[in-house]
C-alpha cells in the first residue's frame, strides 16, 4: 500500500501572523519521495490506484456528493516534546500551555476561523485535533508526552537529520524513545532542530496508509500563529503542495491537462510555481500575475499547502474533499479511536492457550489484514499489517483499552459478525470461535466466517449461532484472520501478507426469566425524543453504541443496567445508527434522523 514519506518545509511564520516576511528554507520532498518509491514500488502502485479511483469519481460528478459536509472528525493526538535537557518552558522544551495553544490555533486553521487568521472564503478541513486522555498503558494523560533526549549528544548539538547523522540523530532514534500506537493516536514530535541535505526544515509528515505515520516539527514552527502543523497534517491527509509538478531547474509550470491526475490532483487550486523561487523573493504575490495561468493569482498564493511569502489563510473545497476521502479510506481507526475519552473499557479475560503466529513470511507494506471487527459489544478498529509496527499478530484479550474487544452472546441465538479488511487488495477473511475451549480451532465445527474476494470498502459478514454443545459462561477465544486473497489460510497458519487478531467471547445460557423477557421484547423501543436518543425495554440495557452516517462511533456506553436510558445528541442534519444490547442478549438496531 502506499506509504509516502513526505519530508517538507514550510516557511517559518513571524510571531505576528499579519507579517509577510518569512525565513527562506529549502525542501527535500521530491528526492525523498523518489527514493521512497524506489524502495517501496508497491506503495507507489497503490497510491496511483487510489488517485485514479478518485479521478474517476470526480469526472463522474459523484465525488463531492460522497461526504457529509457537516461532519467534523476528531483526531486523537499525542505531542511528544523532545527535550535536550533544557528546563520546561524554554525554547527547546515547550511548556504544556504553549503546546495546547499551538494545537488550538491549528484547529482554528482547519475550521477556517478568523481567530487563526483564515479568510472568509476558506473551505473547512473537516478535522479537529483532540488531546488523548488515555495513554497506551491505560493511564490518564493530558496528551503531552515529554521525552528527555539529553543523553543523545548528537541530538543536543544537532537535532534530527535523517539524511546526515554525522552531527545529528535520525528520527528513528527519537521514535524509539516513545511511539504510541499509530492506529489510535496521531504522533507529533516537537524537536529542537530539524534538517536535511536540502537545509533547515520546519517539519515533515507521512502520507496516510503507509507503515510509518507521524509528524516531526522543529520547535521554531510550534508556535501560535505558525501554520506549519496545519500544512503538515494536510500532507498526512494526502494533500500535495500546490506547486506539485513544478520544475525548479527549467522553471516550467506544472502540467495541468488533467487536474484530477496532475499537479496537486485538485481542480480548484490554480497551477503555480513554488513562490519561494519567485523573481522578487520575500514579497507576497497577491495582485501579481500567475505565470502558469496568465491571470492574477486567485488565492493559490495564500493556500495553506503553498510555498509562499504571503500569509497562508486558505484551503479550497477540492482540497477538503480530497482530504476527507483519504481520511475515510485510511484513518478509520483514528477517527473511531476511544483514547480521547477518559472512560476505558475493561477487556480483561483469561483464555485457554492457543497457537499464535511467530512471524510473517512476506513483511511488505501491502495493507493486508483487519481494520475493524464488530460482534455484539465488540467494536474495535485497528491498523492492517504495517512493516514498521510488525503487527502480524494482535492479541486484544489482555490489557487493552483502546477499543471494546470482549463480549457476551446468547446461546441458540444468532449474532451478526462484521469484519472489515485492510485498505488495499482483495482479501480472504476467516473467523473462528473455540466453542469447546480446548485451545484449538476445528476447521469444520468452529469456523464461523469464511469469505474470499472481500475488497477494500466492504465487509465480510456472518450470522453466528453457537452450537448446543458450546461451553458457556466461560471466556472463549475468537480468532479473526485477514489475508491476501487466494492464500491458503488455517487457524494456526503463518501469515503471508496479513494479520491474525484474537478476541474474547462468552456464551450465556438464557434462563427462564430471560426467556420470559424475550416474549415481551415488542415493548422495547429506540426512538428520538427531542434532541436525545431514547431507549426503553422490559429487560435491562447492557450497552448502547451510536454511529454516524460514515460508521464513526460517536459514543459507546457500557454497564448501563437500566430499563430506560437517554443520550443527548449534538449532531444536526444527519442520520445516526443506534445499537442497544439488552441484558438477555437481545440486540436492538434503529436508524434515527436528526
Amino acid at each position: 500500500m502506499k506509504k509516502l514519506l513526505l519530508l517538507l518545509m514550510s516557511g517559518a511564520l513571524c510571531s505576528n501572523f499579519y507579517s509577510q516576511k518569512l525565513e527562506f528554507q529549502e525542501c527535500g520532498t521530491d528526492e525523498l519521495m523518489r527514493k521512497h518509491y524506489e524502495r517501496y514500488p508497491e506503495q507507489k502502485a497503490q497510491d496511483d490506484a487510489f488517485n485514479l479511483e478518485i479521478s474517476k469519481l470526480i469526472k463522474s460528478g459523484k465525488f463531492a456528493k460522497t461526504f457529509n459536509k457537516n461532519q467534523v472528525y476528531e483526531i486523537p493526538v499525542v505531542v511528544h516534546v523532545v527535550g535536550d535537557g533544557s528546563a520546561i518552558g524554554t525554547t527547546n522544551n515547550k511548556s504544556d500551555a504553549d503546546i495546547i495553544a499551538w494545537v488550538n490555533y491549528t484547529n482554528g486553521v482547519f475550521a477556517g476561523s478568523s481567530s487563526s487568521g483564515m479568510s472568509g472564503t476558506s473551505a473547512i478541513l473537516p478535522v479537529k485535533f483532540v488531546f488523548a486522555k488515555v495513554d497506551p498503558s491505560c493511564n490518564t494523560t493530558n496528551g503531552i508526552n515529554r521525552i528527555n533526549a539529553s543523553h543523545l549528544p548528537k541530538y543536543v548539538s544537532g537535532g534530527v537529520n535523517d539524511d546526515n547523522t554525522t552531527n545529528a540523530v535520525a528520527a528513528t532514534e527519537i521514535t524509539a524513545l516513545g511511539m504510541w500506537d499509530t492506529s489510535k493516536y496521531y504522533n507529533i514530535y516537537v524537536v529542537k532542530k530539524l534538517t536535511s541535505n536540502a537545509g533547515a526544515l520546519n517539519g515533515y509528515a507521512y502520507y496516510p496508509g503507509g507503515s510509518n505515520d507521524y509528524s516531526f516539527m522543529s520547535t521554531n514552527a510550534s508556535a501560535v500563529n505558525a501554520q506549519t502543523l496545519a500544512h503538515e497534517f494536510g500532507h498526512a491527509l494526502g494533500l500535495r503542495h500546490t506547486h506539485e509538478g513544478y520544475n525548479q531547474t527549467t522553471g516550467d509550470c506544472p502540467t495541468n491537462t488533467d487536474c484530477t491526475l496532475q499537479g496537486d490532483l485538485v481542480c480548484d487550486t490554480e497551477p503555480m510555481k513554488s513562490l519561494y523561487h519567485s523573481s522578487v523573493p520575500y514579497t507576497c504575490q497577491t495582485g501579481q500575475t500567475n505565470p502558469c495561468t496568465s491571470q492574477l493569482y486567485a488565492g493559490g498564493e495564500r493556500n495553506v499547502m503553498a510555498y509562499t511569502f504571503c500569509f497562508r489563510n486558505l484551503f479550497t473545497q477540492g482540497q477538503a474533499d480530497r482530504a476527507t476521502a483519504q481520511l475515510l479510506q485510511y484513518r478509520q481507526s483514528l477517527i473511531n479511536s476511544p483514547v480521547a475519552s477518559s472512560t476505558t473499557p475493561n477487556n480483561t479475560a483469561v483464555l485457554t492457550s492457543s497457537c499464535t503466529p511467530a512471524s510473517i513470511t512476506n513483511p511488505g507494506n501491502y495493507n493486508i489484514g483487519i481494520t475493524s471487527v464488530k460482534f455484539a459489544d465488540i467494536n474495535n478498529y485497528s491498523a492492517n499489517f504495517k512493516q514498521a509496527s510488525n503487527n502480524f499478530y494482535e492479541n486484544f484479550t489482555g490489557n487493552y483499552c483502546a477499543g471494546v474487544s470482549k463480549t457476551s452472546i446468547p446461546a441458540g441465538v444468532a449474532t451478526n459478525l462484521s469484519i472489515t479488511p485492510g485498505t488495499s487488495n482483495a482479501h480472504v477473511i476467516k473467523a473462528y470461535i473455540d466453542y469447546n475451549n480446548d485451545g484449538q480451532f476445528n476447521e469444520t465445527t468452529e469456523l464461523v466466517l469464511n469469505q474470499s474476494g472481500v475488497s477494500s470498502g466492504t465487509a465480510a459478514t456472518a450470522s453466528v449461532t453457537p452450537p448446543a454443545n458450546a461451553v458457556t459462561n466461560t471466556s472463549l477465544r475468537m480468532r479473526v484472520i485477514g489475508e491476501f486473497n487466494g492464500t491458503a489460510v488455517t487457524a494456526c497458519y503463518t501469515p503471508k501478507y496479513g494479520q491474525v487478531e484474537d478476541y474474547s467471547v462468552t456464551i450465556t445460557r438464557q434462563n427462564m426469566l430471560a426467556t420470559e423477557n424475550v416474549t415481551k421484547m415488542d415493548d422495547s423501543v429506540i426512538t428520538k425524543e427531542e434532541n436525545s436518543v431514547y431507549v426503553k425495554s422490559n429487560s435491562k440495557i447492557s450497552s448502547l453504541h451510536i454511529y454516524d452516517a460514515s460508521g464513526r462511533l460517536l459514543t459507546g456506553k457500557t454497564a448501563i443496567q437500566s430499563s430506560e436510558f437517554r443520550f443527548p445528541v449534538r449532531e444536526k442534519n444527519t442520520i445516526l445508527t443506534v445499537k442497544a444490547v439488552l441484558e438477555n442478549g437481545k440486540i436492538l438496531h434503529k436508524k434515527l434522523k436528526f
